[in-house]
């Protein structure tokens, strides 16, 4: 007695799906974890380096272009001063010269030309100057013919300022110098374009510390000092680098210094640490978001992974089931090439023997029915016996007749002839379901056996406007078969694909060969012959039915040649595989082992 059995449901956390995910997600999680940390920490380091040397190069470009700016200038006034055609010419001329500088070189606010007592002779502007420049410290450096270069002061325009002079040498005695002050806004405006930040700060100072140009003229205008000691130390000794402080408003800054050697300066681009290095923090935060995405992405990845690993046992789970319910046609997809893949293909194999036991089975129930076709074949066979009687007795009365008929007698004897033929197939037919003849195998080529076929019906089908192709990828196989049976077999799939096509149409037979299990479950090479035309088709519910013994959607078919064909091919050891759809044409695919 059978009695189901009730299976108990398993708990979510001791399913193989859970553990398997759970493990991994740690599996992909802490090397994630891990490189995500390594990652964050050579980022912050690519990204400060990146940032500091950004500011020292800012800061050295800002120390050159000033350098350069202050050296054009210098170089203007000495290339003039030095030029024996600006000492020979007369007055007016020397003024032309200087005024001609003050314009085509705006970075001159004023230019004179004074004698050796410190005297204005010429100048580009009338009146008083602003600024002592005719102090002992001036002639004293000019009469020993080197260039002078004062301090930066600021105007009464709040402008900065400064003075350079240079001698006017005639035979080798200081006679003159020219005396400029020059306009430094193009120091200003440099500083102020090298801002890389919000609350950042660029400036220049002098050896002593004061700012002589800076972001923030309230700290120039009011005689500010830096007061960062160790940069001052640093810039004015000749060296550039970055250096962290904290400035007096408590504040971390990270200031990048070059020197102005020249003048003595130095340039100074600062702006608070945490400013400086937002980007880095910034960074930080996208790779966490980046970690944290990853791991969500890993776990739906694993998840997936791991339901592709765990389907191939619940699909045993449902294919046990469904076995249990007699449901043999269950097939199991094969998913990957692992394991759990093997087995689902054992399983399959395995409902196969079943279904091939049932076949088995069903075959032997089809031949016990031979019994009752036995009484078919008794009714089929009473039909030509009557019409043998009636035309023997007719025989026998024209024989009795004194001026027999030929022509009467040779009528009755076609009927009788034809008769018995009708008998004689009736009766072989039932034998060849009943008692199938041994075959005689011996080793043919596929190819051969076709070709046979084709020659000897391809001109009748040519004339019913079939054309019949060959499609042979692999001619030369060979198979041991019984040649007449097989040619047989491929005489009924080739009447059977010719009448299907009643309006013409084409008929490709091909050959190939395919690697599929045969009926032990082995798996190994079969030839195969096809036979593809582009008849009418077999309705689907149909395609089951067409091997069966005495099934047939012909008006005059007997229904026992697709039925012996599969027979025979069968005890070769092969089988025959049909593809159709109505309307377009069917396939017949007969496998035999090489």
């Amino acid at each position: 007695m059978d009695v189901d059995m009730q299976v108990p449901s398993i708990p979510l956390r001791h399913r193989l799906f859970t553990r398997l995910l759970i493990s991994h997600i740690f599996l992909v999680t802490i090397p994630l974890l891990i490189t995500g940390q390594i990652l964050i920490h050579t980022a912050q380091k690519a990204i400060r380096e990146t940032i500091l040397d950004r500011n020292l190069q800012l800061a050295r470009r800002s120390s050159s272009l000033i350098s350069a700016t202050v050296g054009r200038a210098r170089d203007i006034l000495r290339i003039n001063a030095q030029s024996p055609a600006f000492f020979t010419n007369d007055r007016i001329g020397q003024e032309l010269v200087i005024n001609k500088i003050v314009r085509e070189f705006p970075i001159f606010k004023k230019i004179s030309l004074l004698d050796t007592l410190g005297r204005v002779s010429r100048s580009t502007a009338f009146g008083a100057s602003n600024h002592h420049t005719t102090g002992e410290h001036v002639l004293k450096t000019i009469k020993t013919n080197k260039s002078y270069t004062s301090p930066v002061y600021i105007s009464s325009e709040k402008l900065p300022l400064m003075d350079i002079a240079e001698p006017v040498v005639v035979f080798d005695e200081v006679n003159a110098y020219l005396l400029a002050e020059v306009d430094l806004k193009e120091i200003w405006a440099l500083v102020d374009s090298n801002l890389v930040g919000n609350k950042s700060e660029a400036f220049i100072f002098r050896a002593d510390g004061q700012f002589i140009a800076h972001t923030d003229r309230r700290e120039v205008l009011e005689s500010r000092r830096f007061e960062e000691s160790a940069i001052i130390a640093e810039a004015i000794a000749g060296r550039s680098g970055n250096r962290t402080y904290v400035n007096r408003s408590g504040i971390e800054m990270i200031a990048a210094y070059a020197p102005i050697v020249e003048q003595q300066w130095a340039a100074v681009i600062q702006q608070p640490v945490r400013e400086a290095f937002a980007p880095s923090r910034v960074m930080e935060l996208q790779i966490l978001l980046l970690m944290i995405g990853s791991v969500l992405v890993a776990a739906l990845i694993a998840a997936v992974y791991t339901k592709q690993i765990v389907k191939p046992v619940n699909e045993l789970i449902g294919g046990i089931a469904e076995i249990s319910k007699g449901g043999l046609k269950h097939k199991i997809r094969r998913l990957g090439r692992d394991e759990i893949s093997t087995l689902a293909l054992h399983f399959n194999a395995m409902t196969r023997r079943l279904r091939r036991f049932q076949d088995r089975l069903k075959r032997a129930e089809r031949l016990e029915t031979l019994n009752k076709l036995s009484s078919v074949l008794s009714h089929e066979i009473r039909n030509p016996l009557n019409s043998m009687v009636i035309n023997l007795q007719l025989m026998r009365r024209e024989f009795s007749r004194e001026d027999l008929d030929p022509q009467k007698l040779e009528h009755y004897h076609q009927i009788l002839s034809s008769e018995i033929r009708r008998v004689d197939d009736l009766v072989s037919n039932f034998l060849l379901i009943a008692r199938p003849p041994k075959l005689k195998k011996s080793s043919q080529r596929l190819s051969d056996l076709l070709d046979e076929l084709i020659k000897m019906e391809a001109p009748e089908a040519l004339q019913k406007g079939i054309r019949v192709e060959r499609d042979y990828r692999t001619p030369e196989v060979r198979v041991q078969v019984d040649p007449d049976k097989i040619h047989q077999v491929f005489l009924n799939i080739f009447i059977n694909a010719v009448q299907a096509m009643p309006s013409g149409g084409r008929l490709t037979i091909g050959i190939e060969t395919v690697a599929r299990r045969s009926i032990d479950d082995n798996k190994r090479m079969f030839a195969v012959a096809s036979f593809r035309d582009t008849g009418k088709g077999i309705a689907r519910e149909n395609l089951t039915k067409i091997f069966d013994f005495y099934f047939s959607t012909k008006e005059k078919g007997s229904g026992i040649g697709l039925a012996l064909a599969l027979q025979i091919v069968e005890e070769h050891g092969g089988v025959i595989k049909v593809e159709s759809e109505l309307g377009r044409g069917s396939t017949f695919f007969v496998f035999l082992p090489v």
